[in-house]
């Protein structure tokens, strides 16, 4: 598998994984085990809604009453950030050892990123060991060091620390080549991760991450929301000579029957909806009928927490 193992802060391993996915109106849960046989078994997942006005408040009261409800103590999670103050980019770097890449990060990174290098958290990692002229594509993700503090603080009001801290568009990435191995092999897909008020754009190229962009719209201005995923896929296409072959959706728009259709119509691709959930082994206690109403709101989830 081809995982990006990038994350901004990485705090310390625990063996069994929980992830939260915050959003803008919930929160998003989901316990992992790793089995004997090497499958990751899904023991818990849970959706806790943030009540009234998203702040810092409403947050870590949604936090508090979903620990209030776990059977064993939550000491870490897994958690990520997404918005307009993460960029991912990818770039053509000298071959370097892994060690010489982060301590170039440090001089170079400016160079492909809005923000100043004392502004953010950031982290790279090489995505293809192809040589191009002497360099090699090294994929950049950073973010301002003010939004991860923010969510570090929902944690700490709620009594959890956090494991590591990683952006949606990687975890929806994982997530989807972890249960869609060989689906995006020789070909060019997008990922269209479709929440409320937030749309993660992922575009792969046999497999690998090539682009990624969060789009702040609701679902409800689909207007705009198709305008702004037109716009990736054209800034795309101008980048790397190539138009997409296939969309695969997720989120709570995968089950939205009329932004399905429109984005076909706009796009002339079949939006191919995925399940996050479905290489993974899920646990005789979990609610299969239940899980499987909400899995395709766990694509964040999932990629979390399987993270090695």
């Amino acid at each position: 598998m081809k995982e990006i193992k990038i994350p901004f802060l990485n705090l310390g391993a625990s063996k069994n994984k929980v992830a939260l996915d915050i959003g803008t109106s919930s929160i998003k849960s989901v316990f992992i085990s790793k089995q004997k046989t090497g499958a990751m078994q899904i023991d818990r997942f849970s959706i806790e809604q943030i009540e009234g006005e998203r702040s810092r408040e409403s947050v870590a009261a949604a936090l508090k009453r979903f620990i209030a409800k776990q059977e064993t103590k939550i000491q870490k999670a897994v958690i990520s950030v997404s918005g307009q103050s993460v960029v991912v980019r990818q770039v053509l770097f000298p071959k370097l050892s892994s060690d010489e890449l982060h301590s170039a990060l440090q001089f170079e990174a400016e160079k492909y990123i809005p923000f100043g290098i004392n502004e953010v958290y950031i982290d790279a990692q090489m995505i293809d060991g192809k040589v191009e002229g002497g360099k090699v594509k090294v994929l950049i993700v950073a973010a301002k060091k003010d939004l991860v503090g923010e969510y570090i603080t929902y944690m700490n009001d709620a009594g959890i620390a956090p494991e590591a801290v990683d952006c949606d568009s990687i975890a929806v990435t994982n997530s989807f080549i972890f249960n869609n191995a060989g689906a995006g092999k020789d070909r060019t897909v997008a990922l269209l991760n479709i929440g409320a008020s937030m749309t993660n754009v992922c575009i792969l190229k046999d497999e690998t991450l090539n682009f990624a962009r969060d789009i702040p719209v609701e679902i409800k201005s689909i207007d705009a929301l198709e305008t702004q995923i037109r716009l990736s896929f054209d800034y795309y296409e101008n980048q790397f000579g190539k138009g997409i072959d296939g969309i695969y959706i997720s989120g709570g728009g995968a089950k939205d029957t009329a932004v399905n259709e429109r984005l076909k119509q706009a796009f002339g691709l079949e939006m191919i909806v995925w399940d996050p959930t479905a290489k993974l082994v899920i646990s005789p206690k979990v609610d299969s009928k239940a899980l499987k109403e909400i899995s395709g709101q766990m694509a964040v989830c999932i990629g979390l927490a399987i993270r090695q």
